[in-house]
């Protein structure tokens, strides 16, 4: 029962923090056109500099181990593979076939990946989580491109999509705060005092905005493919995935950063990139809705696991 404490406990501020951004919307504090600046802040700004403070407060030398960043990539691009072979196999729509790609491995690894590790670990052990997401979100990213570029028309572009990652803010704030960890410098008292506030903000912050984006009127035909596409996302992938990483010997610190990006829901901004690349925006938009919703309880159910296994 503990465990199961420690799981909600971890997972239900969440909820509470999308529902309060759904709730500002409906009451109409705040609207659409907000939410989508608030977005851009967030995304260029806040999340930097919390990736920063979160790898610049964390002893690097010490966290960061390489095996786990291979690790975390291989366990990617193995899922990429796998359900890229499969997924034409039970879906003959090429405008579904990528959104349903996209949405098996592309979790929400920011905004669910930093809560949940603040939340079980300590600040010192945030480093490790903090550099897989400056690696994993970018390789989505192209790999997102890569899923919508094969099933329509538009195509693959190298030279930009390698200008895109090291022009990725979130990349950048990494960077930086793994080369101010390493050189030993500290930040004058009034500066950290200000970037850990910022670093404070963020969260709610993300999330509010977040659960303000939602829509919930564009449940049409196409529940099959929801239904298949949650259930890769929230349940087969995360099993297969946590079993190999345990397996391979991963533990505290070192497994929670693969609990969210592999159990994390799908990220919001695929709806966006579906819309832009000719996939099913509607079904993309579904499936970020109800894997944000039940990942709440599929979340819950692998922290619990985990703290009993001893393993978190």
């Amino acid at each position: 029962m503990e465990n199961f404490s420690i799981a909600v406990n971890a997972v239900m501020p969440l909820l509470l923090y999308m529902l309060i951004g759904q709730g500002l919307l409906r009451a109409k504090l705040l609207d659409g056109t907000t939410y989508q600046k608030l977005n851009n802040a967030i995304f260029r700004f806040f999340l930097p500099i919390n990736l920063l403070m979160n790898v610049y407060e964390a002893d690097v030398r010490s966290t960061f181990r390489v095996d786990v960043l291979f690790f975390a990539v291989g366990l990617t691009l193995s899922f990429f593979l796998l359900f890229a072979l499969f997924i034409p196999r039970i879906e003959k729509d090429n405008a579904k076939r990528g959104v349903m790609l996209q949405g098996t491995f592309r979790s929400n690894f920011v905004l669910f990946g930093l809560p949940i590790a603040t939340s079980l670990l300590s600040e010192s052990q945030l480093g490790m989580t903090s550099i897989l997401i400056a690696v994993i979100v970018p390789l989505n990213n192209v790999l997102s491109v890569v899923a919508l570029s094969i099933y329509s028309d538009h195509k693959i572009q190298p030279g930009r999509i390698l200008l895109d990652i090291l022009k990725n803010p979130m990349f950048i704030g990494t960077i930086i705060g793994i080369l101010i960890s390493l050189s030993g410098l500290k930040f004058p008292l009034f500066l950290d005092d200000t970037l850990s506030g910022i670093k404070g903000l963020v969260t709610p912050l993300a999330l509010i905005v977040m659960g303000g984006t939602f829509r919930f009127d564009a449940l049409n035909n196409a529940r099959i493919q929801l239904a298949v596409t949650v259930f890769f996302k929230l349940v087969l992938i995360p099993i297969i995935g946590l079993t190999l990483a345990v397996l391979y010997g991963l533990t505290g610190e070192n497994l929670v950063p693969m609990l969210t990006m592999l159990g994390g829901p799908t990220a919001v901004s695929s709806y966006t990139m579906a819309q832009q690349m000719g996939g099913d925006p509607d079904l993309a938009s579904q499936i970020v809705v109800f894997t944000t919703i039940l990942s709440m309880f599929s979340l819950v159910v692998f922290i619990t696991v985990l703290k009993s296994l001893f393993l978190i």
